[in-house]
C-alpha cells in the first residue's frame, strides 16, 4: 500500500488537553513502547451486532463488521487485500460506528485508514471520539477528505490522537464504507509498584526453588 500525503481537509477539533496533546497524522508518532494490531491472525471473521477482544482491545458494534478482510473491494481506491493483507471493515453502505475499548488505558492511538464508499459530493468524512476511563470525551476529531481516485491506488491516510497522560481509555469512530488497518497504541508499562510486587514475587520463588532443593 502507498502512502497518501495529506489531501485537502479539515482537522475539525475541541480539546480539553493543553499542547501536549495533539492529533496525529503518522502512526510512528504513538509514543512508545507501541503496540500493534494487524489483524493478519483472522480470515474475514464476520461479527453481527457483537463484539471481539484482540490483544486487549475489545471491538463492538450494533453493526456488522469483518475482522481480517482481505478481498474488499475498494472500487477506485484499490484493494487493501493484495499481497495477503488483512484488515478491519465496516459492512455497512451508511453511517455506521465502532467503538473500541482498551484493557489498559492508552496515551496515544493511530490506524491506517481508506475507504470503500463515498459521499455524493465524492467526499467521505471520519470522526474519531476520544473518552476516559468515566467516559468523558477528551476529544473529537472529523478528518473530511475528497475521494483517493483512480491515481492513488490502494492508498489510505494515517490518523490518530496522542493524550496528554494515559488517560485513553475508549474511542469510537464513525464513518461509511470505512476499513483500517495497523491499530498502533501505546502499550501499558506497570507502575514502580508492580515492578516492585513482580520482584519481591521473583524473590520469593528463589527462596521456594532454594528449599526445595535442599
Amino acid at each position: 500500500m502507498s502512502k497518501l500525503n495529506l489531501i485537502a481537509g479539515a482537522l475539525i477539533a475541541a480539546s480539553a488537553f493543553s499542547v501536549q496533546a495533539a492529533v496525529i497524522v503518522d502512526r510512528n508518532d504513538v509514543p512508545g513502547p507501541q503496540k500493534v494490531i494487524d489483524f493478519e491472525s483472522f480470515d474475514g471473521y464476520v461479527v453481527n451486532n457483537g463484539s471481539l477482544n484482540i490483544g486487549g482491545v475489545t471491538f463492538s458494534s450494533t453493526d456488522e463488521f469483518v475482522v481480517g478482510q482481505s478481498m474488499a473491494d475498494l472500487a477506485e481506491n484499490g484493494a487493501w487485500g493484495g499481497n495477503g493483507n488483512h484488515f478491519f471493515s465496516f459492512e455497512k453502505i451508511g453511517s455506521m460506528t465502532l467503538n473500541l475499548s482498551f484493557a489498559q488505558p492508552t496515551k496515544g492511538v493511530a490506524f491506517d485508514y481508506s475507504i470503500w464508499d463515498t459521499d455524493p459530493d465524492g467526499s467521505a468524512m471520519l470522526t474519531a471520539r476520544y473518552f476516559d476511563s468515566a467516559n468523558n470525551l477528551i476529544k473529537s476529531t472529523k478528518f473530511i477528505f475528497s475521494a483517493f481516485g483512480n491515481s492513488t491506488y490502494n492508498a489510505f491516510q494515517s490518523f490518530g490522537f496522542v493524550s496528554e497522560g494515559a488517560g485513553i481509555a475508549r474511542m469510537t469512530l464513525s464513518g461509511d464504507g470505512v476499513v483500517f488497518d495497523n491499530l498502533t497504541m501505546t502499550a501499558a508499562v506497570p507502575e514502580p509498584g508492580q515492578y516492585a510486587m513482580l520482584l519481591a514475587g521473583l524473590g520469593l520463588m528463589g527462596t521456594i526453588a532454594r528449599r526445595r532443593s535442599r
